[in-house]
């Protein structure tokens, strides 16, 4: 359960980058997310879903930021062109954080993100992980 949860916690950390992609256009997007972390022999399965951002949720970022999310703090955003870069600390279960670096590519129907971090202090033998995450539009959204 615990690899697991560490998995959403990244996915969600990372979800905010697409705030600063202003020309994401409105829609369903299908994501995935593939995590690597260093020292464990078995990787994680990529994780995939799929979400509807309206104009709104683009324009307030909020097509990106997460309910569940409220512990991770994203600093030093920066787009310009298609590049978006940030930082990000999370705060874990007990005194534990999550903090790096993201940057990627943005363009009007998705983006390419690669995170970089680690885990303070180093949970469980892991310390270091990478995340790449990739949105790509599928259509519109379905009404209701």
């Amino acid at each position: 359960m615990r690899p697991f949860l560490t998995a959403a916690l990244l996915f969600l950390a990372a979800l905010p980058a697409a705030a600063a992609a202003p020309a994401l256009q409105p829609g369903l997007y299908d994501i995935s997310v593939q995590i690597v972390m260093k020292g464990m022999p078995m990787q994680m399965p990529v994780m995939k879903l799929q979400q509807c951002f309206t104009d709104r949720d683009i324009a307030d970022g909020k097509a990106y930021a997460s309910n569940k999310n409220k512990d991770c703090k994203i600093s030093k955003l920066i787009q310009s062109g298609n590049q978006v870069s940030y930082d990000f600390n999370c705060a874990m279960e007990g005194n534990q954080r999550m903090v790096g670096r993201a940057s990627g590519t943005t363009h009007a129907t998705g983006y390419d993100i690669l995170m970089s971090g680690r885990f303070v202090p180093a949970m469980e033998g892991m310390g270091e992980f990478s995340q790449k995450i990739r949105a790509k539009r599928l259509g519109d959204c379905k009404p209701g």
